[in-house]
């Protein structure tokens, strides 16, 4: 992206050249202050990303259900296969519309364990290798929905 800030940089003066046409001054200025100031934070945020890498990791195995996301404790758990209810997607509604999206695990005890699909999981293939050690789990199609409201509904157990 950091990159992608120069070459919108060089195409105003690209424009300017081939073109024969001028911008105004006040506009160059800005334009070229807000790209530059941006390829700079870019820059900076992919330079430590190279320097800290982090990995984010999802185990099934035959007993165990366990997700390592970076730096965070609340998308990071280590289940029973066992203890697993059901996969499941999950969402509010109020008076405002609906909330965020989540897709995670239910276990029989009534708690949910988020899963991120900022590293493009696949719910769906996670819920069929569960399968494999536990065959009673399952996954709905319909989202599980929680409402606020005169009509207030919890999420369905």
């Amino acid at each position: 992206m950091s990159i992608a800030c120069l070459v919108y940089i060089a195409g105003l003066y690209g424009y300017e050249y081939f073109f024969n046409k001028s911008v105004s001054e006040n506009f160059k200025y800005t334009y070229v202050t807000v790209f530059s100031i941006s390829c700079v934070i870019l820059f900076c945020v992919a330079w430590w990303h190279r320097k800290n890498p982090a990995v984010y990791e999802a185990v099934i195995t035959a007993d165990r259900f366990i997700v390592n996301y970076p730096g965070s404790k609340m998308w990071s758990f280590d289940i029973k296969v066992a203890d697993i209810k059901r996969f499941e997607h999950r969402n509010t509604l109020s008076h405002a519309g609906d909330g965020i999206g989540k897709s995670g695990v239910l276990l029989h005890d009534g708690r949910f364990f988020e899963i991120s699909m900022n590293y493009g999981n696949n719910i769906k293939e996670m819920c069929e290798s569960v399968k494999i050690a536990n065959p009673d789990v399952s996954f709905p199609k319909k989202v599980n929905q929680k409402v606020y409201g005169s009509f207030a509904k919890d999420y369905d157990e």
